[in-house]
């Protein structure tokens, strides 16, 4: 069986002397990875110079951002391709068989300043970074000969092959969009503008399930590459990373899985579409039509209204009937209600109920009958705590009860 990798076309042999990286960093979600700019060759071998500050201290060396384990009967790569080196002394010599692009990686809770290391040998890769790289820097850097590339804004990082970005000149407009898009993520999320840990998208020809899927970093096709770095074709919607990105907001004290786990994810989809990219949801995605999402409703109450058939899309339908009443700004004073909390409930039925609690305290109004109208098992006890409230009693699905 013969697999793909990645085969540089030019190799060069040059001590290559990073600027001091200055970090402080206090990473809670696992390892934090830095970029270098750098890229190995398949079999390349390097010597590297590493401070002393950092040995024996959980940091690593990372070669290849393709971190995608496959296990598909049919591979167009080898399984894995990337190599992970703890730092143990302060001068290693690294390789990869498969290549890869060059990262240092900091373990979480971790408080470093002035990180400054010496790679000898390596390949120059295609490197933005705003608010460092020039328009003039960039003009030579998107030539650099790594076939792999890296475009680092406020919030996100793009991994992608490099003849997606050869003939980008704009970059600083590209770098605008994505920096819109996330302040427009956090916006919904409630969370702080500037991300502890910047997410991370990386393009593979081939990943462990979907045509992307979420995680840090999110993996996506190859065909992802050219959607992600136009901002042409951005303007014209970009349903799939952001329905990714959405799934890294989830937080499992409102996810009532395995209902919402595919549901939750599109409220930022449709955020952003209609916030920021002025595109209604009707257009955003096609089965967001008035006709598709009347027909789900008439299909889930003709079923009989069953739990079980409440997820992805015909779930989302709750979610979207509680914005159109009473718009985005509720959804965040959920979500910022939510980090004020503790001691969660672990079960669906728990979280549930303390969902419509804390959704009918923020909008003033008792949607016990709402939510019992959708099937959610909501309790005695809550319509009781609730009962202070107005009803809402005209909602989209009474005309069903």
């Amino acid at each position: 069986m013969a697999f793909q990798h990645n085969r540089c076309p030019v190799h060069l042999l040059f001590h290559c002397k990073l600027e001091p990286v200055v970090l402080l960093l206090f990473v809670l979600g696992g390892f934090e990875w830095i970029s270098t700019g750098l890229y190995l060759s398949p079999g390349m071998k390097t010597n590297l110079t590493l401070p002393a500050a950092i040995v024996n201290k959980g940091w690593k060396i990372q070669i290849g951002c393709q971190t995608d384990y496959l296990s598909h009967q049919q591979l167009i790569r080898a399984p894995s391709v990337h190599l992970r080196v703890p730092i143990t002394s302060e001068k290693m010599q690294v390789q990869n068989l498969w290549g890869g692009l060059i990262y240092l990686l900091a373990p979480s809770q971790t408080r470093v300043t002035g990180v400054e290391m010496v790679v000898q040998q390596a390949v120059l890769a295609p490197y933005y970074k705003s608010a460092v790289t020039t328009a003039d820097d960039w003009s030579q850097r998107r030539a650099a000969p790594s076939p792999w590339a890296e475009l680092e804004f406020d919030n996100i990082i793009l991994t992608v092959p490099s003849k997606a970005v050869r003939d980008l000149e704009q970059v600083d407009e590209l770098a605008q969009v994505w920096n819109n898009i996330m302040k427009t993520i956090v916006e919904l999320a409630t969370k702080p503008l500037k991300f502890p840990r910047k997410e991370r998208i990386v393009i593979d020809v081939q990943i462990s399930h979907g045509w992307m899927h979420a995680g840090y970093p999110i993996m996506g096709q190859t065909s992802t590459a050219y959607l992600i770095t136009n901002t042409t074709k951005i303007a014209g919607g970009m349903w799939g990373p952001i329905h990714e990105l959405g799934h890294n907001q989830q937080r499992s004290c409102w996810e009532f899985p395995p209902h919402t786990t595919q549901c939750t994810c599109n409220l930022w989809s449709v955020y952003v579409h209609e916030e920021l990219l002025g595109i209604k949801r009707t257009e955003a995605h096609s089965d967001l039509t008035s006709e598709k999402r009347k027909a789900r409703m008439k299909k889930y109450v003709a079923d009989g209204r069953k739990l079980s058939d409440w997820s992805v899309w015909t779930a989302l339908e709750t979610y979207l009937q509680l914005q159109e009443k009473f718009g985005w700004e509720a959804f965040k004073k959920v979500f910022a209600g939510y980090f004020e909390m503790s001691n969660f409930p672990h079960d669906n039925k728990g979280k549930m109920n303390l969902y419509a609690e804390t959704f009918s305290r923020v909008v003033g109004m008792n949607l016990s009958g709402f939510f019992k109208s959708w099937a959610w098992p909501i309790e005695e006890i809550t319509e009781e705590d609730l009962s202070h409230l107005p009803p809402w009693t005209d909602h989209p699905m009474a005309q069903y009860n």
